[in-house]
């Protein structure tokens, strides 16, 4: 007899499998698409360098935590114009007065309650205006010193460098704080010549500003830690930058008047305050994303330079030039010091032996008694 309690069980008596319910099985084909697409993606990784390249860009990217970098960037950037704006405001009224305020005020299109604040802040007296100058000076190294080293640590993140790579020295400093001021003033000396110029002049001035830009940061870049001596491998992050500060300055000056006119009418300064930063957080996202792509292209493609150099008849440059070869850290440059290197090293050891050793062919030497 069965023992009480169990019932006979048979194969036609087992219960159905349970199937999945709907989201298990969205997962599960959300999971198989993932895969689907991952293989295809790496199999057209191999064949195509663009896809590759913009694989590579998004780990990097990720890696880096470039947005974190990219928003203190803005924030020091933020900083950085504060102190500038307030010295030239300064400088103007020290040596214009309350008129050339008023004029400054309306050539940079400031009007309204904003320009009404601007004149009513700059009613000081000469010592003061000194005193705010002197002050603006020191917020300004300040600034640049700080936008220095959060610039040098992106650089150092975008080419897989150390924690003691991205240090900055007092010459990094100044470089960067010349060339970021440089940049600021070359922005508004372009505003003020598309204004008063006709359409043929403003068409022009477009690439004059791409050109600007990019050679400004080009400089800017190299002042920065980077794995290569090669200046070429900078080129494709300056033309990004200039042609991308370009068309946020044409926004800047057609586009973001208005909206900043109309958020101070509705917001006051909190208005003005988060447009100018959301300006500056895409400023210093385009800037760690250009060191990125620096560092990318190197990786995977190489430097301009080496494509430059390998053509027909400036292949002979570097040969003939070897101070050349070595500024722009060209691959034959590499080659012929590693084998220096390996001859030197050869020759350290093999030269005691080749001297000093007898020949064990050759008779040995009589003794003498």
């Amino acid at each position: 007899m069965a023992p009480v309690g169990d019932a006979p069980t048979s194969d036609g008596d087992e219960a159905p499998a349970e199937q999945p319910g709907l989201v298990a099985r969205l997962r599960l084909r959300g999971q198989a698409q993932v895969e689907r697409f991952t293989d295809w993606l790496e199999h057209r990784r191999v064949e195509q360098i663009p896809v590759d390249l913009a694989v590579q860009y998004y780990e990097r990217d990720r890696d880096s935590f470039a947005s974190v970098l990219g928003a203190a960037v803005a924030l020091r950037l933020f900083l950085f114009f504060i102190p500038v704006v307030v010295v030239i405001v300064s400088l103007v009224l020290l040596v214009a007065g309350q008129d050339g305020i008023k004029n400054l005020t309306e050539q940079a299109g400031v009007t309204g309650s904003l320009a009404a604040q601007v004149d009513q802040a700059t009613r000081t007296t000469r010592n003061t205006t000194i005193g705010v100058i002197l002050a603006g000076l020191w917020l300004m190294v300040w600034a640049g010193r700080s936008l220095t080293k959060v610039l040098a640590a992106c650089a150092a993140g975008a080419w897989g460098l150390g924690g003691r790579r991205g240090k900055i020295t007092l010459r990094m400093a100044v470089a960067v704080t010349t060339l970021v001021l440089g940049i600021l003033i070359a922005a508004g000396l372009l505003n003020r010549i598309k204004e008063e110029q006709g359409i043929a002049v403003v068409t022009t001035s477009w690439l004059v500003t791409v050109v600007i830009y990019g050679v400004g940061w080009f400089l800017v870049s190299l002042a920065l830690p980077r794995r290569t001596r090669d200046p070429g491998a900078l080129l494709p992050g300056a033309v990004l930058v200039g042609a991308a500060l370009a068309g946020l300055q044409w926004v800047m000056q057609f586009y973001l008047p208005t909206r900043l006119e109309h958020s101070t009418a509705m917001s006051g300064t909190l208005g003005v305050s988060v447009a100018a930063l959301g300006y500056m957080f895409l400023i210093g996202r385009l800037m760690v994303s250009s060191l990125i792509l620096d560092a990318v292209i190197y990786d995977r493609v190489g430097s301009v330079s080496n494509l430059v150099f390998s053509l027909p008849v400036l292949h002979r440059i570097p040969r003939r030039f070897p101070k050349v070869a070595r500024f722009f850290d060209l691959e034959m440059a590499r080659v012929a010091e590693e084998e220096d290197e390996s001859a030197a090293g050869e020759g350290a050891v093999v030269g005691p032996v080749t001297v000093d050793s007898p020949d064990p062919a050759s008779p040995a030497a009589p003794s003498t008694p």
